[in-house]
């Protein structure tokens, strides 16, 4: 054995290069390896829910879409203090939200959504704030009308019309910068998607109107000129249905983006008897899917990851609505999963190194594994709003499984 140990790694690594996606290997026997193949269905699903937290993303929302509330969109724009110079005369201006022409929805002919403003607040996070921590908004504040347009390309917009007046109040930051906020009516029957500051055209703007100020010695003719200011942030404040609303079944684990559907699980590791000096060769999840139970054009079209959990999961029952995410997780690449989507309903995750991180873990004296369990999120999806159901019990469509194929020295 110790003649060889170059010669037969390249050999297991050819076999391995060589194996199907859905099969491991059996034949190892003129090897010197002493290898194992061994596999689970037990397993323990938890499925809880928190606020959406969607910044940095390409799209901003407004509007309802079934049971998904987006009536609140915050966007803060660069500084626009420069239009306080003395040699400008403001004439007017307007903000613009572009219409994504991904979108293919209702676009009311009569516009009901205002814009308000009011001192930015030191709480505001692009990547924080949810409708559960933005307590801190104002309850009274200006507001801005809107109507829609359409230009000659064929792109619409949503145009907020200003006044010198408030374009001049908006110049001053003496207390502060501004920030604004989008809300449609309770009433709305749709959900507008316009493209975020964060996408690579389109973005939201404010666009202002204005000429110098000529003094009564310069006789030079006054010239118009235009001062366009883009968005730097923004994210849409989506509250979903809540996991007891009577959408979802307790019979099924979830995941989704805007509805804030996490699903956290531990595999019964005792019963495989990994070793402590073991090496895992290799680890495949198998999780099936429910489409009826979905809400998706088409589950493949939905990316999944798993990561190793910080801590142990004390409570595992169904449902737990939390203001912030408790269970926090593992993002170093030792310990999580590749991505992937489903193929023919059925999930199947890489976890060879997120389950090495795992029986690496062992009490004092080595015998049990540390198990405290697994994390699994949606991380991209057609639509925000797509959510997935996970079956997590035998039926004819299959089951849980995890099969690891391990070696020991």
């Amino acid at each position: 054995m110790n003649r060889f140990p170059t010669r037969v790694l390249i050999l297991f690594s050819i076999l391995l290069v060589a194996c199907e996606n859905d099969a491991f290997i059996t034949n190892l026997d003129h090897t010197s390896l002493t290898t194992h193949e061994v596999s689970t269905t037990s397993f323990r699903f938890k499925t809880y829910q928190v606020p959406p937290t969607l910044g940095g993303v390409h799209s901003i929302y407004i509007g309802k879409k079934e049971e998904i509330d987006a009536s609140q969109t915050l966007v803060e724009f660069e500084s626009h203090e420069i239009l306080r110079w003395a040699n400008i005369v403001i004439d007017s201006g307007h903000f613009q939200f572009t219409l994504d022409t991904n979108y293919t929805g209702l676009v009311p002919e009569v516009s009901s959504i205002t814009m308000g403003y009011f001192r930015r607040d030191s709480n505001y996070a692009e990547l924080e704030s949810n409708y559960s921590n933005v307590d801190w908004i104002v309850d009274d504040y200006p507001k801005l009308s809107s109507h829609f347009v359409t230009d000659s390309t064929g792109l619409t917009h949503l145009r907020f019309p200003v006044d010198s007046a408030t374009v001049e109040t908006l110049a001053d930051t003496a207390e502060g910068s501004w920030l604004y906020v989008l809300e449609s009516p309770e009433t709305a029957d749709y959900m507008l998607q316009f493209y975020a500051s964060e996408s690579p055209v389109y973005q939201p703007l404010f666009r202002t109107f204005l000429h110098s100020n000529s003094s009564d010695s310069d006789t030079s003719e006054a010239k118009d000129s235009v001062r366009v200011f883009t968005g730097r942030s923004d994210v849409t404040l989506f509250i979903p249905p809540d996991l007891s609303s009577g959408q979802f079944d307790s019979s099924f684990s979830y995941l989704g983006v805007a509805t804030g559907l996490v699903t956290v699980f531990k595999p019964d590791l005792g019963v495989l008897a990994i070793p402590e000096e073991a090496t895992i060769g290799r680890a495949k999840l198998s999780l099936p899917f429910d489409v009826e139970n979905s809400s998706t054009v088409s589950l493949d079209s939905l990316y999944f990851q798993a990561y190793a959990l910080e801590d142990s999961v004390l409570d595992w029952k169904w449902g737990e609505v939390l203001t912030a995410d408790s269970y926090e997780h593992h993002t170093a690449t030792f310990a999580r999963s590749s991505s992937a989507a489903p193929v023919g309903s059925i999930l199947k995750l890489d976890v060879t190194e997120l389950l090495q991180s795992i029986i690496s873990g062992r009490d004092d004296n080595g015998a049990e594994i540390l198990n405290v369990g697994i994390k699994l999120k949606m991380i991209n999806s057609a639509t925000v709003f797509d959510f997935a159901a996970m079956r997590t019990d035998s039926s004819a469509s299959g089951q849980p499984l995890l099969e690891v194929f391990y070696e020991v020295p």
